[in-house]
């Protein structure tokens, strides 16, 4: 994958966490599919928000706008 195919890179991750179902949710996913997606390389994976091995994951909302964004430009498909 390029760095061109990643539009969240560059993006400090700051602002807004949005655990999974709220970020599926504001992209109009599935949590299945939001993790299908992040497996395949399309969204940014979710940064560990607490500690240890159960500690939350959330995705800065600055990612998920630039996937948007890049979504609607016709950068991604």
């Amino acid at each position: 994958m390029t760095r061109d195919r990643e539009p969240w890179a560059g993006i400090p991750a700051t602002g807004p966490l949005l655990r999974p179902k709220a970020a599926a949710a504001y992209l109009g996913y599935s949590r299945t599919q939001l993790y299908a997606l992040v497996a395949q390389g399309d969204l940014p994976k979710p940064i560990r928000i607490g500690r240890g091995q159960s500690g939350a994951v959330g995705i800065p909302l600055p990612w998920l706008d630039a996937v948007i964004a890049a979504h609607a430009a016709g950068q991604l498909t």
